[in-house]
Parts: structure tokens; C-alpha cells; sequence
């Protein structure tokens, strides 16, 4: 009796390992819960028309994105415009409230978080980009059960995403701040209120936390994408 409920323990066991997923199964599953590879791969840029929240107060705020890393975020603050944009090379900003009428390049350590982004969504096709995804067990994120992705990027960049293991939706991304007083800190960026757009779906509501502490939200109001982008809004202005 005992030798036969070893035998069957066994079977169970290999079963389980049998049918347990991989880091490419919950990936390809996650993208396309989100639309489909194919249709994310059309969308060369984005524009989207947000409000921004920060130490309560709200600001006016226009995020535009372009293939394969170009973007600008544009705040309205106090009647004035705050830029900060990559152009694929050089990271800069403009912020009239420090009194600084004219464009400044990012310090190297203050643009690494810019530089790192990517328009496309890291984990669409992120062995071809040179990137890693494995498995790194499950966590359960405000009451979700959620499988916990661990991406590291071809530059050595770290980022786990919480995925929700029924919806398949990522919920959350935590990366580590790579610079300033907050350094080696791990921000966790929140997702949710998806909606459909182009075909594909998209959290309208996002916010980050460090600690536990909200830092930043955005509420999206309009998102497009194929919107004609000229590669002149994202480069360092000329004096």
C-alpha cells in the first residue's frame, strides 16, 4: 500500500512539472491578453493627454513616445511649460521655474532612468532585444495572486513584473531607482482601469509608490497611436 502511494505521489509530481509555465508562456500570454503581438508591433508611436498628481497638487501633462526609445513629457506648471525629452542620443530638459530660459542637457546620472526606456513594452519580444525573463515565483499584489516575471535587460537593468494570474494583465512593475537621494530604492509602479484602444488595452491609471508612499499618478484622458510625430519635437533645441 505504502510503495503504491509513492508511485502515485511520483505521477503527481510529474504532472505538476509537466504542465508548470515557463517565463515565454506567461509573457506571451500577458501580451496577448493585451492585444496580440502582431498589433503591438504595428504602433510605431503614442501621444497621450494625462493629468499628473504630485504632493497633491494636479498639472496638465502630454506624454509623446516614438520607436524605437524617443520621448517627451511636457508638464504645465504654474502657467508654464516644463520639457524633459530624449532624442535617442541626448537627454535634456527645460524648466523656466528654475530660471532657465533655454534647454539644458541632462547630467548622465540624472538621464539614466530616461535612457533606459523603451517605446515598446520591454517584454515583447525581449530575447531579441538581448533580454533575460525568468520566473521568480509568485506574490500577491493588494489581494491579486500574481506570477512575478523578473526581466533583466541587455544594459543589466533589472525590472520584475507582477502579472495577474487570471487576467494575465500586468498590475505592477518594480524597478530600482538608479539615481539621486532615492538610489538603490525600489519604485513600484501600479497599473489598473484598463481600456481598450486601437485594439489593444491600456491602464489609464498609474501610479508609482516608494515605501508604500504614493509619489506620482496619472490619470490618462486620451491615448492615440500612429500619430504623425516629427523627430524635431524630441531633439535638444538649438539656440
Amino acid at each position: 500500500m505504502k510503495l503504491r502511494f509513492v508511485f502515485a505521489s511520483l505521477f503527481l509530481l510529474a504532472s505538476v512539472l509537466t504542465y508548470a509555465q515557463t517565463a515565454d508562456e506567461i509573457v506571451s500570454k500577458s501580451i496577448e491578453a493585451l492585444g496580440g503581438l502582431e498589433k503591438w508591433k504595428s504602433f510605431t508611436t503614442s501621444k497621450a493627454t494625462a493629468t499628473m498628481s504630485m504632493q497633491g497638487f494636479e498639472f496638465p501633462a502630454t506624454l509623446i513616445n516614438a520607436a524605437p526609445n524617443k520621448m517627451r513629457v511636457d508638464v504645465s506648471v504654474m502657467g508654464q511649460n516644463i520639457v524633459q525629452a530624449y532624442d535617442g542620443t541626448t537627454a535634456w530638459m527645460l524648466n523656466p521655474l528654475q530660471g532657465g530660459a533655454d534647454a539644458q542637457v541632462m547630467p548622465d546620472e540624472a538621464a539614466a532612468e530616461m535612457k533606459s526606456q523603451e517605446f515598446q513594452n520591454p517584454l515583447i519580444d525581449y530575447a531579441a532585444k538581448g533580454h533575460k525573463a525568468e520566473l521568480d515565483g509568485k506574490e500577491t499584489v493588494e489581494g491579486t495572486n500574481c506570477h512575478k516575471v523578473k526581466l533583466t535587460k541587455k544594459d543589466g537593468t533589472v525590472e520584475y513584473y507582477l502579472i495577474d494570474a487570471e487576467s494575465f494583465a500586468p498590475i505592477m512593475m518594480r524597478t530600482a531607482v538608479k539615481s539621486g537621494p532615492g538610489a538603490g530604492q525600489f519604485v513600484e509602479t501600479f497599473m489598473s482601469d484598463y481600456q481598450e484602444v486601437d485594439g489593444v488595452m491600456v491602464p489609464f491609471f498609474v501610479e508609482a509608490k516608494v515605501a508604500g508612499n504614493s509619489m506620482q499618478k496619472v490619470v490618462v484622458k486620451e491615448m492615440k497611436f500612429n500619430v504623425p510625430v516629427e523627430d524635431s519635437l524630441f531633439a535638444f533645441p538649438k539656440k
